[in-house]
């Protein structure tokens, strides 16, 4: 069963707040040499390839969770926690593996916004100081199905009213990467275009403003909305950003166009 309105983005301001609270833990998904360098006060490193899963022909799956619960429960992580994930800038890496969670039923995720570019770009504390917790009991009890696709489903539904897919690659990307080209009749919506730039860091765009955008594309709540990009991780994060905003039916199709380029060599 799937949730709607799903808060996902925290403030630098508000995560300061919760470094006191011991029901948050801090998952920083950035590299291990980027993490001793400096991270935030009492977070947890965790390698982002633990929510990345290809199949032989390198095409994305979902990851096992007895895999991701292994690691997670060694490193400490319980499943009442509330768990604030952080990357470089765009939080990509964190975008997947929030969306991991979610597909597994664990909605108490959220993402750094403004990434840790934005928290070192005020001078917030950093240490070099590893932190160790007990091991935790964190657990996924389902398998949230309603918020993928597959290339067999697309192509049951590629026409049909009820579904809008939208590509969240750029315009160039459409065009001429790779020969380029989209899922026939893909609205495109660019992942950067939700964010606000400033000279060292991005954060989320008034998510009214947002939405308004979405309804000139007419891209609506009462249509199964199907995102997809190269290969995940950009959908991944515009598929949060409309939980925020509570569209009900919102599908990522994980496996991207790297899938369907090969599925239009065959049509």
């Amino acid at each position: 069963m799937t949730k709607n309105n799903i808060s996902t983005f925290v403030s630098t301001e508000r995560l300061s707040d919760f470094l006191v609270d011991e029901n948050y833990k801090i998952l920083d998904l950035r590299t291990q040499e980027k993490f001793g360098q400096g991270h935030i006060v009492g977070s947890i490193h965790v390698d982002s390839e633990l929510f990345i899963k290809r199949d032989d022909e390198g095409i994305n799956i979902v990851p096992e969770k007895g895999v991701i619960l292994t690691v997670l429960r060694e490193k400490g992580v319980n499943k009442d926690d509330t768990l604030i994930l952080v990357d470089d800038v765009f939080n990509l890496n964190c975008s997947i593996a929030v969306w991991v969670f979610h597909y597994y039923g664990f909605f108490n995720v959220q993402l750094l916004d403004g990434a840790l570019s934005k928290w070192e770009k005020e001078n917030r504390q950093l240490t070099t100081e590893v932190a160790f917790y007990p091991p935790g009991n964190i657990d996924f009890t389902v398998e949230n199905s309603s918020i993928i696709i597959t290339k067999d489903e697309i192509l049951m539904n590629i026409y049909s009213e009820d579904y809008i897919f939208v590509d969240n690659r750029s315009e160039y990307a459409i065009k001429y990467d790779q020969q380029g080209g989209t899922i026939p009749g893909a609205k495109q919506f660019f992942y950067l275009d939700i964010f606000e730039e400033y000279p060292d860091y991005f954060i989320l765009r008034d998510l009214k403003i947002i939405h308004k955008e979405l309804h000139e594309k007419e891209i609506n709540e009462d249509k199964t909305i199907i995102l997809f990009c190269e290969s995940a991780p950009q959908s991944a994060l515009f598929y949060l950003v409309m939980k925020e905003l509570g569209y009900p039916n919102v599908k990522l199709y994980l496996a991207g166009y790297e899938e369907w380029r090969i599925i239009c060599s065959f049509l």
